[in-house]
């Protein structure tokens, strides 16, 4: 049988795309696994360029609110270009940029054998371990103590250390050494291509960080010059526990925590975690990593792939095409590797997974390895529920009220309103204006409806733990992200909707042909204020909160119209519109209904979803693939499913143009890295989300057994599944049908529920922490579903 828990290779890697990827919430590490010479990069997903916007702003509410008001008026006039014209003075820079820490070179002594050679990332004990006739080396990186650890055996090793930052410092000790780096005040992105895209200025405000790596074994000589630092091991074993700490704070506040505060806690973190040995290190990680990961287990046999597949991508491949039946236990690794980035990119005490999780080599990176909110980074955390990995989401329930604060001042100097509001891309610190610089297109640069949709993550966090504290803790970022909605709608009657709308990131086409981005009522702000109003109302009932605002929103969930169908039987993605610029665009914005929300599509409007599904295509990113798979999933058709896993788990390193696919063409990277192309990290973890609806979903109350099973997954099983309500599943299955099931209540309350399975229901109670087993000969016996 494969190993479903690791990535195996029988050579190093050569390009950062075939490095395997360690990291403990903070620290990141990405293993080429060299010989003689190895390269691990550093990354802290603390380091930044720049910091907080300047205040005051440069954007003032007087051109802001003039901007929205021409914008309104031009829009009733029938003059669109006008109305785009005014709302792109609202533009303002762009969020900055996650950055590479640092580069670590660990040189073994000259002749080391490659014979014997493996390289391995074991997911169950997050560990990338090299192992040749005479070299083994393990890194892991350490969550309960907060260093990366690099242990190697084979003779004289020797640890050198440099950064692309600008080194302010380094400093040598008996067994250690330091280094102290800036990160630049301002990082351009890509699209400004600009000579000069990294900036130091002469006043700094940026992240400062402090690197301390100690010697755990071996006896240890010290080098430091400005710029690098070495540390020389002598002994048949050599291993280092490297610390950093940095002057971030928060992520509305300026990177103010003093270096010297920052250096010692580094060197005091290194020195302990050094005196603890190899050995409980290690044994500490594991622990706390397993007591993770080990929650939930995807079995997906394949008797007849090898145990070990240098290339797994390769094995699935049929030149161009790709076969995901050929190697089921592939999607199976994916699965499991989507939840070890996720544990290894997000914890409490961290910062949310950005575009890249916590791993970056680049110091322009792609869309500047920001925080996507019109998509990505909610994609990001779609498996965190459903896969028991509640901790991950801490950093992200922080951000999202870091948003509010931020986005309180926002939402009244750009808009006149209350409550809060966030456009399309930000930062570590916040930001939240509408990017550009006075030019760029509103399909991307002008979307204020963020925060509507980042806030049903506080509200799913309440339906699958079903604490009361956590929902009351985030009733006034939901709170404000309800009000500032209800202000920017405009009344039509008894109806409600958006002047000043668009869908990310497409255009539709006028009448004259024209392309335009700015419409009334796009279904995708439609939807998510509508599910807005709903959790405000059933939050409300649950916390016993009742006033002005509460009761506006129970009557404003119905005066959002739902979704809308065209002359060409398509859901519109603007309100009366049909006509798209691209018909194949890759974001589903106006399906947004469909998932990641509890819409329950049913009549015309599913089979409007369904064909908007087929219009627009298979062919596509991947992230926008795994989107694709779990919408089909919620509509139940497991052979669209296939034909999508297909185009997922392809191999590709270039971004070659395919007919039907624009610009991108999503598949895999040999490190099994998910391609935009380039990488972006959504995909991985979409795909765990994706797979997870194929076998539970629990969105419309009732829990669905095997709702959407492809051919590819027509035979596993899979242990802690979470569903709405503090439940734990465990199925088993054959040719897509339940062999066994066990369904415990997690709650501390007696629970009554509706399961169905094969077009068959059965309610059953549950007593406070009681489990129900039962069997295909139990479902046969079920009454039919209606």
């Amino acid at each position: 049988m494969p190993d479903l828990h690791s990535l195996r290779a029988d050579a190093p890697a050569t390009e950062w795309i075939e490095a395997y990827p360690v990291g403990n919430g903070l620290i990141g590490a990405m293993c080429h696994g060299g010989i003689e010479t190895d390269e691990i990069l550093l990354n802290h997903g603390t380091v930044w360029s720049g910091g907080p916007g300047p205040d005051p702003h440069p954007v003032d509410a007087a051109t802001a609110h003039a901007a929205v008001r021409e914008a309104r008026t031009s829009m009733a006039a029938g003059d669109t270009a006008r109305a785009e014209a005014a709302l792109r003075r609202l533009q303002y820079a762009h969020p900055q940029s996650f950055l590479p820490l640092a580069r670590l070179v660990r040189r073994s002594r000259a002749g080391a054998s490659a014979r014997g050679y493996s390289r391995t990332l074991d997911l169950r004990q997050a560990e990338c371990r090299v192992e040749t006739e005479d070299l083994a080396q393990t890194v892991f990186a350490s969550a309960p103590d907060g260093v990366l650890v690099v242990d190697v055996t084979g003779g004289d090793t020797a640890f050198d250390l440099d950064s692309p930052l600008r080194v302010e410092r380094v400093e040598q000790a008996d067994g250690e050494i330091l280094m102290i780096c800036r990160a630049p005040d301002d990082v351009l992105p890509l699209w400004a291509a600009s000579a000069d895209a990294v900036r130091y200025d002469a006043d700094p405000r940026g992240v400062r960080a402090a690197i301390a790596i100690r010697v755990i074994e071996g006896e240890a000589t010290a080098f430091a010059e400005h710029g690098s630092a070495s540390l020389r091991v002598d002994g048949a074993r050599a291993a280092v526990a490297i610390a950093v700490e940095t002057t971030f704070v928060r992520t509305d506040q300026a990177p103010t925590r003093s270096i010297d505060d920052v250096v010692a806690a580094a060197r005091e973190r290194a020195r302990a975690a050094a005196a603890r040995g190899v050995a409980d290190l290690r044994e500490r990680h594991r622990s706390a990593h397993r007591e993770l990961y080990d929650r939930v287990a995807l079995d997906l046999p394949a008797d007849d792939v090898p145990e070990v597949t240098t290339d797994r991508v390769a094995a699935v491949q049929r030149g161009e095409a790709a076969d995901a039946t050929a190697d089921p236990s592939l999607i199976a690794l994916l699965f499991h590797y989507g939840r070890y980035l996720l544990i290894s990119s997000s914890r409490p005490g961290g910062v949310p997974a950005n575009l890249q999780g916590i791993w970056n080599a680049q110091m322009q990176p792609p869309w500047s390895s920001n925080y996507t909110l019109n998509i990505n980074l909610e994609m990001n955390y779609w498996l965190a529920e459903v896969t028991d990995l509640p901790e991950a989401i801490v950093p992200l329930r922080a951000y999202i009220e870091a948003l509010a604060r931020r986005g309180g001042p926002l939402a009244e100097r750009v808009y006149g309103a209350p409550g809060w509001a966030a456009h399309h891309c930000s930062d570590v610190w916040g930001y939240n204006d509408p990017v550009g610089d006075g030019t760029h297109d509103l399909a991307w640069a002008f979307w204020p409806m963020a925060g509507a949709w980042l806030v049903t993550h506080l509200w799913e966090r309440y339906r699958f733990g079903g604490d009361l504290d956590e929902l009351r803790a985030a009733w006034p970022v939901i709170r404000g992200a309800a009000e500032f909605v209800l202000a920017w709608a405009d009344e039509r009657g008894e109806r409600l909707g958006f002047d000043l709308s668009t869908s990310p990131e497409n255009r539709y086409l006028a009448a004259d042909g024209e392309a335009f981005a700015l419409a009334p009522d796009a279904t995708m702000d439609l939807v998510l204020a509508r599910n807005l109003m709903s959790i405000v109302a059933d939050a409300a009932e649950a916390l016993d909160e009742t006033d002005e605002l509460t009761e506006r929103a129970a009557s404003a969930r119905e005066a959002f119209p739902e979704p809308s169908i065209g002359a060409d039987g398509l859901v519109q993605e603007w309100r009366g519109i049909d006509a798209l610029e691209d018909p194949q665009h890759r974001h589903m914005a106006h399906l947004v209904f469909v998932h990641p929300l509890d819409g329950e599509p049913t009549g015309a409007l599913a089979d409007a979803a369904r064909r908007s599904l087929d219009v627009r295509g298979d062919e596509s990113t991947g992230w926008s693939l795994a989107w694709k798979i779990a919408m089909r999933a919620r509509l139940h058709e497991p052979t669209a499913i296939d034909r999508l896993l297909d185009l997922f788990v392809r191999s590709t390193r270039d971004n070659r143009h395919v007919p039907g696919a624009g610009r991108w063409r999503g598949g895999l990277y040999p490190n099994l890295f998910a391609a935009h192309p380039p990488f972006q990290i959504d995909g991985n973890l979409g795909i765990v989300a994706a797979v997870a609806e194929c076998l539970l979903q629990s969105h419309r109350g009732s829990f669905e057994l095997l709702p959407a099973v492809p051919a590819a997954l027509a035979t596993g099983s899979v242990r802690g599944l979470r569903a709405r309500g503090s439940f734990a599943v465990d199925l088993e299955w054959e040719a897509g049908r339940v062999l066994r099931a066990r369904i415990e209540n997690r709650s501390g309350t007696e629970r009554a529920v509706r399961v169905e399975a094969h077009g068959r229901a059965h309610r059953h109670t549950f007593a406070a922490g009681a489990a129900w087993d039962f069997t295909a000969a139990d479902i046969d016996s079920w009454e039919e579903a209606r």
